[in-house]
């Protein structure tokens, strides 16, 4: 089996084990916070991500670049000097406008949370430059055991304070300790490589930041856009709507991309070390995209299919009632989704291939896109409308981006189409039981229990028909924690 699909198999099994935890957390969570304390949850949360996403200037994308790891120490040490500088600024920034964001957003006692902001920027960024350090040094093993810690660690500080005193803060303060917890276990592996570091030094540092200007010259702009493109939904909807509406968009949209981000990121972390490997000895990436795409798609395709037909029904069982609607917005997700979790992996490659200048124009387009759509439905009123929009657009975009990699990358769109085709063919086939369940109206205990089975029955199938996935899950289920 390859090295490659080991270490996907490794970090997709340990997150795996993670998004499990939250998935039975998540019940438990529904019912101790309201929709309105998710709702300041994700607001604020959304904050952290937008800074977090540009606070080291995108430099973390070069760390897997440079050939000697003496080099790529000095990036390192170069992103945590613009972190510190980033997170001190913006709290300046959000102590000075903290009354006018609550105003704007419909979001009373946000200044109460400026501290939680702090750190959520310092953890969360310190924690992808780790990651990427880790990447390159092939530390699977501890990447796949931080996903776990982090998972137990945030989920049970959430729970404790929604028992003691039920408030946003306990979701936000979950989410840093889970950011905290990765940044301890991943510095811990960081720091005993400590000789990749001893030549640090401000030439080299200044150097190296020259060599890779373009990161932070388009790369910033590109993940500014992307992020934006995600965290901006929220502030429009707490503009236009309420805290609540908000809450039902952060429930369905943490529920569908949850578990397809889950995989997403585990072949991600591997196939960018490997995509950049071979890139520098053969100048291209056709081989891994070849291997990574159709694998893709047979993923994520059926989890899809099955959150689209019984979207409401999964979410009124597992989560409550109350999270009816979130239920109604998961299903316009899912198709979106789809789309996305199959490029998100790939797009990396235009770090790799340093063109950066193709994503951020990409990321902008996406981002101006998602706010028009999203102010028409503000206008009109109609969230449900607003949120089809902006499936809609995620579809089209993000197609078109698939598309545009394949090309870069030497694939055959028609052989791209027909694996499409492929999947989706099968999938529709065997969820037709569920199709009849729901026409049927059975219950919503019964539609899932036939959920499960004809997922098993697809997964078994799609084993059965990838070789080399299947050893790669056995192999990884006895050596989950082995280098």
């Amino acid at each position: 089996m390859s090295k490659f699909l080991s270490n996907v198999i490794k970090l997709f099994s340990a997150t795996l084990v993670g998004q499990i935890l939250g998935i039975v957390c998540t019940p438990i969570l529904s019912r101790l916070y309201s929709p309105s304390d998710f709702g300041m949850y994700q607001i604020v949360i959304s904050m952290v991500s937008l800074i977090a996403s540009i606070a080291c200037f995108s430099y973390y994308s070069a760390i897997l670049l440079p050939k000697k790891d003496e080099d790529a120490g000095n990036i390192v040490v170069l992103c945590l000097i613009l972190i510190i500088f980033t997170s001190v600024a913006t709290t300046i920034f959000f102590f000075i406008f903290s009354g006018y964001i609550e105003q704007t957003l419909n979001a009373p006692g946000f200044s109460n949370y400026i501290f939680l902001i702090l750190l959520g920027i310092i953890f969360n960024s310190i924690a992808y430059v780790l990651n990427y350090w880790l990447t390159r040094k092939e530390e699977f093993g501890i990447k796949a055991k931080s996903s776990i810690y982090s998972s137990i660690s945030g989920k049970g500080v959430s729970i404790g304070f929604g028992i003691l005193s039920p408030s946003p803060v306990g979701l936000i303060f979950g989410t840093i300790i889970n950011d905290a917890t990765i940044v301890l276990v991943l510095g811990k592996k960081t720091i005993a490589d400590y000789h990749f570091f001893q030549e640090v030094s401000y030439e080299k540092i200044k150097h190296l930041a020259y060599r890779y200007k373009n990161f932070p010259i388009y790369g910033v702009g590109s993940d500014l856009a992307a992020s934006a493109t995600i965290q901006a939904t929220p502030f429009i909807l707490a503009f236009f709507f309420s805290p609540v509406i908000v809450g039902y968009y952060s429930m369905a949209y943490f529920v569908v991309r949850a578990p397809l981000r889950v995989i997403g990121y585990a072949i991600e972390s591997a196939f960018l070390q490997k995509a950049s490997l071979e890139k520098n000895l053969t100048g291209g990436v056709k081989n891994i995209v070849k291997s990574v795409y159709p694998r893709l798609i047979s993923i994520g395709m059926f989890a899809c299919l099955i959150l689209l037909i019984i979207g409401q029904e999964l979410f009124t069982f597992v989560l409550g009632a109350q999270w009816s609607t979130a239920g109604i917005y998961a299903q316009i997700f899912a198709p979106w989704f789809f789309v996305a979790f199959i490029s998100l992996p790939l797009i990396t490659i235009f770090n790799i291939l340093e063109k950066q200048s193709v994503s951020l124009w990409f990321n902008i387009l996406l981002l101006i896109s998602n706010i028009i759509v999203l102010i028409i439905g503000g206008l009109l009123g109609d969230p449900i409308l607003g949120m089809l929009l902006i499936s809609g657009t995620g579809v089209f975009f993000w197609t078109w981006m698939d598309l545009h990699l394949l090309k870069i990358a030497g694939i055959s769109v028609r052989d791209a189409v027909y694996e499409l085709m492929h999947f989706l063919s099968l999938g529709v086939v065997v969820s037709i039981p569920l199709l009849i369940a729901k026409y049927y109206s059975l219950s919503s205990s019964l539609l899932i229990v036939v959920a499960i089975i004809v997922s098993i029955i697809y997964y078994t199938i799609i084993g059965y028909q990838d070789i080399k996935l299947r050893e790669g899950i056995i192999y990884s289920i006895k050596n989950m924690f082995q280098k």
